[in-house]
């Protein structure tokens, strides 16, 4: 039995919608027989969505939404990891932070005390998409270079989408690396190797901070040199994330903005049915950045899962346990008309009746 001690944990990092939960179901299906895994997700919105697709996997699951777990997050991070550890005792611990994250302060925490000698910190896996490696808005994102720069496997991930150019660009920016370079992988669909979680880590001289952005910096001739960790975040709302805190009738919307984002969460009445065609026109037509969510259709409950103009519904058991109706949708605070109207159009998408 594994001991409350030396409990192997990694982070599953990446940017938003690069597949970072589908990649912890692959890894959960590959669990060891008889092992006991916990994941703590951490999201940008204040109603958590990943969790609920996690739900099924039969892991210790705690939440932690509203902001980065660097920052806003902190305590209740350490509160949801504590509970994890002693309640749970798991053999093994995946933390999947927000794609607005930075790692670096994440690793600092699980490295020094009180979980120094409770936590074996293992290899951090992030994910990317290498078309992003042709997005200025990417490549000049202090989190995205941040991310990459503290990879000890990076995944390369939806490679099935990957034009030649693409494959050119990834090959020239892993070249561009400086040592000790991660191991780098194409894949689809998140598929990952248990085997690559227990890699060593990358010994980079405790220099974790300025020097992993700066040679990311370097590689792009118009990236911005430095950022401040130091950022804010701010929430239109109490931090209150249980579903039984709200009104089982309420619509509940809650905005939360951070490193020139604002994500918008809304929490959809108990038994709440929307509109089918409606809610595939939204899905279709959102241009945002991210939008997920967990909704009960007309023809079933489906997942949202569009990403950068790509994705829409894909049907899904219904959930084992009651669940709430939930969406979050992410994109850059210039854009928060686009969010109004969203609501206003998922407002009125009531179903007809059944």
């Amino acid at each position: 039995m594994q001991r409350h001690q030396d409990i192997p944990l990694n982070l599953i990092t990446g940017f938003l919608g690069v597949g970072k939960t589908t990649a912890i179901r692959h890894l959960l299906a590959q669990r060891p027989e008889g092992e006991h895994w916990a994941v703590l997700v951490n999201e940008f919105g204040e109603i958590g969505v990943d969790g609920g697709l996690l739900a099924d996997t039969g892991v210790a699951l705690e939440e932690v939404p509203g902001g980065c777990l660097c920052c806003v997050s902190a305590q209740m991070f350490t509160v949801g990891l504590n509970r994890l550890i002693r309640s749970q005792r798991p053999d093994r611990i995946l933390i999947e932070p927000t794609g607005l994250g930075h790692p670096a302060q994440i690793i600092r925490t699980l490295t020094e005390p009180p979980y120094a000698g409770v936590l074996d910190l293992r290899a951090t896996v992030t994910l990317m998409d290498a078309r992003h490696l042709a997005s200025p808005r990417h490549r000049k994102h202090a989190n995205w270079r941040d991310q990459i720069a503290l990879a000890d496997v990076l995944l390369a991930n939806k490679a099935d989408l990957y034009s030649e150019a693409d494959r050119e660009a990834l090959q020239a920016f892993v070249a561009a690396m400086p040592p000790p370079r991660p191991l780098v992988v194409e894949t689809t669909q998140g598929r990952i190797e248990r085997d690559w979680l227990d890699r060593p880590r990358l010994d980079r001289g405790g220099a974790l901070f300025p020097e992993a952005r700066d040679f990311l910096a370097s590689t792009s001739a118009d990236a911005h040199a430095d950022h401040d960790h130091d950022h804010d975040h701010d929430h239109d709302h109490d931090h209150q994330h249980d579903d039984a805190t709200h009104a089982a009738d309420e619509w509940v919307t809650i905005d939360t903005r951070g490193d020139g984002y604002i994500g918008r969460s809304w929490l959809l009445p108990e038994g709440q049915v929307i509109d089918h065609g409606v809610l595939a026109r939204l899905v279709d037509g959102f241009a945002g950045d991210r939008l997920k969510g967990l909704v009960e259709t007309e023809q079933g409950w489906h997942r949202l899962n569009r990403v950068d103009g790509h994705g829409g519904l894909e049907p899904m058991d219904a959930p084992d346990t009651p669940l709430r109706p939930r969406i979050e949708a992410i994109l850059p605070e210039s854009e928060t008309a686009t969010l109004d109207d969203l609501a206003r159009t998922l407002e009125a998408a009531h179903a007809p009746n059944r």
